[in-house]
């Protein structure tokens, strides 16, 4: 059975959506924020700038607790930017902890690129990134911006920025509206304007924001998926004091029971699947290897899982470097890593499908603690401590994988169970990997799952929301798509069974 739908990955995927949140207009050096999720304290967020001579300092820092048996697991993230008083960049650095050991990435920027230097586990790696195209302001100069669009009266303000939340990738926040509203917060009434804000990064997250006459954010209501999610203006005391973390049975609302169960879901080669939202589109579901979509209309496609047949990756998959480099998350440099995907195919068949397999039932074995105390660990993290859910063992095989030579990446999405969280028959999250390799002369996204043990290969109960290469310019890692699906979908069984017979080779 897989180490499936544990909610830390999908937290952490929401840790960081919450980084979407945008700034305040107003020039205040230290803000703090309550964030609710679930109707309940999930942790806190907070902005401060400082000068130092002719810098500009932005800080942001975020944490969420999640309440696991014996303590807590702290997702956490800060930021940094250092800008001239004119606006030009200098340096950033984003600290991210959503396992035990925490990511370090700092940037120094010149006039003709970006320097990277990412640090895990005491292990260094260095690397350059172009600066980005077209116009963006750095924050503190957005924030100056934003606020002079805001008091000369503008009813939709634009703005294109760098963070170290964001990484290297420039966001577009487009605010508009701005009608007057009356809210509570802080134990008193405010006088407040109210607005919608969408991001480019996530367009389908759109939020409401209340700011006050002198831009200052005191309210925002976010909806990932059918997620919501409350930030609310507070002192720093009540943001840092103690509260109730963050359940994991939280979540089993998101929880999808289909229409009809699936017997025997481990050995299911050939599924067919009605997947509907009630309101708004359905989102974007991914075509893979095994995995055909079909849209029916705005609301509904229809998916086809079948184990043993593999579509032909389009051109810009079997190109794309991404799928071969080393990330922050999945760091194939790391000496460890290369010498575990050495010793994990020792033996194993020279052919390429064989190897693939042999590396999934390695990873299976590799990860002794199939626990809930890790939150979106990186692949070097359990090299080390050996232990973690699904996404400890989607992103650990998609390293082994990359380390010999395979372009290789995850596939988040629903798994089918019998029973989790007291609920029988049901979808929840999950996370695996897929190969890139060559079959009857094309190139194919393959399936692993190192989760399901040498007896139990892919079965046709895993639905794909999203995938990604664990490129780290994307604050939700690239499965926006799972985010904004949460909580919306409706599953209807349409077929499950055997394998149909093979279709003559593309």
């Amino acid at each position: 059975m897989p180490t499936t739908h544990r909610p830390a990955w999908i937290l952490s995927l929401l840790a960081a959506a919450v980084l979407l949140v945008p700034r305040a207009f107003a020039g205040d050096k230290e803000r703090w924020y309550l964030l609710e999720m679930f109707g309940g304290k999930a942790g806190w967020m907070s902005m401060t700038e400082t000068e130092e001579g002719d810098r500009i300092i932005s800080k942001t820092a975020m944490q969420i607790d999640l309440a696991r048996a014996g303590g807590n697991v702290t997702i956490a993230s800060e930021g940094e930017f250092v800008e001239t008083r004119e606006g030009k960049p200098v340096s950033m650095k984003r600290v991210q902890k959503f396992g035990e050991t925490a990511v370090v990435q700092e940037y120094t920027f010149t006039d003709s690129e970006i320097q990277v230097k990412s640090t895990q586990a005491g292990t260094t790696s260095t690397s350059t990134s172009a600066l980005p195209e077209g116009t963006w302001l750095t924050p503190s100069a957005a924030e100056r911006y934003m606020l002079q669009r805001f008091k000369s009266g503008a009813k939709e303000i634009t703005v294109r920025t760098l963070s170290p939340d964001y990484g290297t990738t420039p966001v577009s926040t487009t605010h508009k509206g701005f009608e007057p509203d009356t809210i509570e917060a802080m134990g008193r009434k405010i006088e407040a304007f109210r607005c919608t804000v969408e991001t480019s990064i996530m367009p389908e997250a759109k939020s409401t924001e209340w700011i006050d006459a002198e831009g200052e954010l005191i309210k925002g209501e976010m909806k990932l998926g059918d997620i919501p999610i409350l930030t609310k203006r507070c002192t720093k005391e009540e943001a840092l004091a103690p509260g109730a973390a963050l359940r994991p049975d939280a979540m089993v609302g998101t929880l999808i029971k289909p229409d009809q169960p699936i017997h025997n879901p481990r050995r299911a080669k050939h599924a067919v699947y009605l997947l509907s939202v009630a309101e708004g589109e359905a989102p974007a579901f991914p075509q893979t290897g095994s995995q055909n979509v079909v849209a029916i209309d705005k609301q509904s496609v229809r998916v086809t899982v079948t184990t043993t047949q593999f579509a032909a990756a389009p051109e810009t998959d079997t190109a794309d470097a991404a799928y071969t480099r080393a990330t922050p998350i999945c760091n194939t440099d790391d000496a460890k890593i290369k010498e575990i995907a050495a010793l994990a195919v020792e033996g194993a068949d020279a052919d390429p499908m064989s190897r693939a397999e042999a590396l999934r039932r390695f990873v299976y074995r590799f990860i002794k603690d199939k626990n809930l105390n890790v939150g979106y660990a990186t692949a070097s993290e359990v090299a080390v401590n050996r232990s973690g859910d699904c996404s400890e063992h989607g992103v650990f095989l998609t390293a082994l994988l990359r380390a010999n030579g395979y372009p290789a990446r995850v596939a988040a999405g629903l798994v089918y169970v019998d029973e989790f969280a007291g609920q029988k028959g049901v979808f929840g999250y999950h996370m695996w990997a897929q190969a890139l390799i060559e079959i009857d002369g094309k190139k194919r996204w393959v399936d692993l799952d190192g989760t399901l043990p040498v007896g139990m290969p892919f079965d046709a109960t895993h639905i794909a929301l999203d995938t990604s290469d664990l490129d780290d310019s994307d604050p939700t890692g690239g499965l926006g798509g799972v985010v904004s699906a949460m909580g919306r979908l409706k599953i209807k069984v349409e077929s499950v069974g055997p394998a149909p017979k093979p279709e003559k080779p593309e």
